[in-house]
């Protein structure tokens, strides 16, 4: 029981778009705006830095609150602490309270991902930045969260009885979460390849 309302509880959390939230308050339609993804980056653009800074730090919280209840309160083991997070993630790129129509979930995932492995924040947080910085093709982002992964097992390797499940179920839902953009990526090398 206790693990069904933590996993209900993160995605319903979850599904609270701030980038929504603060842009109606603000006088704007979030998915009208910009590129009409409800995340801090596009709230940043179009409504100024420190509102994106904000959007980020509450869509972190939405992340980091279920896991909290689960590991805390429910004391759950670290997978289903982990699947709380995930389903927080799910709740924002697939709202309930938004049609289903959510954003890419990464302020969120790097909630969940500094929640459960604090000792490889900074090396995801570096993966991350490396691909938003160079130039986006498939094989370079594969190859970067292929070598990240790794090394995260690495350091956790004690854990990999419920990490590994759980980093799969965590960049499964971040996959799908942004297929259009791994799709315009393809398209964009298959492009300059001619």
């Amino acid at each position: 029981m206790n693990i069904a309302i933590s996993l209900i509880f993160g995605y319903l959390l979850g599904s609270i778009l701030f980038a929504g939230v603060i842009a109606k308050i603000k006088g704007k339609d979030i998915f009208e705006i910009g590129s009409k993804n409800p995340g801090a980056a596009n709230v940043g653009r179009e409504l100024g830095k420190r509102y994106g800074a904000l959007v980020w730090i509450l869509d972190m919280i939405k992340g980091i609150i279920p896991m909290i209840i689960a590991d805390k309160i429910f004391h759950l083991s670290h997978f289903w602490v982990t699947m709380a997070g995930v389903c927080a993630v799910c709740g924002h790129c697939w709202p309930l309270w938004f049609k289903f129509r959510g954003g890419k979930g990464v302020s969120t995932s790097s909630a969940v991902f500094l929640y459960i492995l604090p000792k490889s924040f900074l090396i995801a947080l570096f993966a991350y930045w490396f691909v938003q910085k160079n130039n986006r093709s498939v094989k370079r982002v594969i190859w970067t969260f292929l070598i990240t992964f790794l090394i995260v097992l690495g350091i956790y390797y004690k854990e990999i009885k419920w990490l590994l499940p759980a980093l799969i179920i965590f960049l499964g839902v971040g996959t799908l979460a942004n297929l259009d953009a791994i799709k315009e990526m393809r398209r964009k090398t298959s492009y300059n390849a001619k």
